[in-house]
């Protein structure tokens, strides 16, 4: 069952540290900071610039999104990127981060700016390559990472 996706705010902020913890130890590269975290997803709750799609009400986010407006450093024009879609473990089973990806694409149809989405990790690859290729089609080149 698809559940509905809904725009999270600054009363979520508390369970998604939580969640950032998780998903940190699953797939970071860098240590974390959380009063970076808390700048990049205050960019979210104050609307400039940044969106985090949440499933579940607050006190029980089982998957989250975050989905920012930003350019390449080579044109003016914008993009939506993604930068995280995480479900939470015990919420793997679920068609969450199909639903969260849907979201994704939603936003960029509504606010008509091109989608950049896509899978860094190591951790379950595979699998989250085959999701993404289900919903959006071929990839559109590789990320490698040295040296982290």
């Amino acid at each position: 069952m698809f559940e509905k996706v809904r725009i999270a705010t600054r009363a979520d902020e508390d369970e998604i540290i939580q969640l950032l913890h998780i998903m940190h130890i699953e797939n970071a590269m860098m240590p974390l900071d959380v009063n970076c975290a808390k700048e990049f997803f205050a960019r979210a709750f104050d609307k400039a610039g940044g969106i985090i799609g949440a499933i579940g009400e607050t006190g029980n986010i089982k998957a989250m999104i975050y989905l920012l407006i930003t350019r390449f450093w080579y044109t003016k024009e914008f993009h939506l990127e993604e930068c995280f879609n995480f479900v939470r473990p015990d919420q793997r089973k679920s068609d969450h981060a199909r639903t969260l990806i849907t979201f994704a694409q939603d936003c960029s149809k509504t606010l008509k700016l091109p989608l950049v989405i896509g899978v860094l990790t190591n951790n379950r690859m595979e699998g989250k390559v085959r999701l993404y290729r289900r919903a959006l089609g071929i990839p559109a080149g590789a990320f490698f990472v040295y040296g982290a």
